[in-house]
């Protein structure tokens, strides 16, 4: 269903809308000076077989601190790469490993029940403020004003769709699809705390597929952080086709691990 290969093409495209790219023969390093702090524009991308690892840590280091950035990396391929793992430390990295649940949408959509006080709209310059809103509001996506930034830039790409969920009025549940090809991937997921257990990311999931099926996609994508939201997806008809094993290396600030507990 997947190799890594396709998954790193998938998310490089996604993370090119809201931050510049070099290439190197390892995998790409992405960059926004402009929000210095959001991991997810900051890192390199690594997947491929590293050859010589002292050489390629330092190299990293020199490339993020030219730029006063933190040397971040998002390491996959783990066993090809673990003369490169053991040298983190040496260099000054820490780490924290991952396993990465892959979910794939198997075409069918899940039975639920009517339910008249919900309604789910495309986000626009008239409702946009109530879609960051709901994203701001979850800390387990970091610090609201690089949450900000992050939306504008997506918010502005052709690639991204957003869509709002309101229960009787009020906007409470926010989330978007990334397209590139014919492939789809549903980001940024979000619901409001008070409005949580009440099945409303079931609606806004269905409604996502239903637009993918309108645009003619091949796959669509979806990658829960944890085996809670795994289940929840999950009911939705996003089977899991597969894991990827990650590190996630820094040289300093918070691990993803420190800012999803404190969510």
């Amino acid at each position: 269903m997947f190799n890594l290969e396709r998954i790193m093409q998938l998310d490089i495209e996604y993370v090119k809308s809201f931050s510049e790219v070099e290439v190197c023969k390892e995998g790409v390093l992405f960059y926004n000076q402009a929000i210095p702090t959001y991991y997810d524009a900051n890192h390199a991308q690594i997947w491929r077989k590293i050859a010589q690892p002292d050489l390629f840590l330092q190299g990293i280091k020199d490339f993020y601190q030219s730029k006063s950035l933190i040397p971040r990396i998002y390491l996959y391929n783990l066993e090809e790469n673990q003369l490169c793992i053991e040298a983190l430390e040496t260099h000054g990295f820490q780490y924290e490993h991952f396993v990465n649940e892959i979910q794939y949408w198997d075409g069918e959509y899940a039975i639920l029940p009517p339910n008249p006080a919900i309604q789910i709209e495309r986000v626009t310059d008239a409702n946009r403020e109530e879609a960051l809103a709901v994203e701001m509001s979850i800390a387990a996506f970091g610090d609201p004003s690089l949450i900000k930034k992050a939306f504008e830039q997506t918010y502005h790409s052709p690639l991204f769709t957003y869509y709002l969920l309101r229960l009787d009025g009020v906007a409470c549940c926010s989330a978007s699809i990334f397209v590139s090809g014919n492939q789809g991937r549903i980001e940024s997921v979000a619901t409001t705390e008070s409005y949580r257990g009440r099945g409303l990311i079931g609606y806004m999931l269905q409604h996502i597929q239903q637009q993918s099926v309108e645009l003619g996609l091949d796959d669509l994508w979806i990658l829960p952080i944890s085996e809670q939201v795994a289940k929840v997806y999950e009911k939705a008809n996003f089977k899991s086709v597969g894991s990827i094993a990650s590190i996630h290396a820094f040289t300093e600030g918070k691990s993803i691990q420190d800012i999803r507990q404190q969510a």
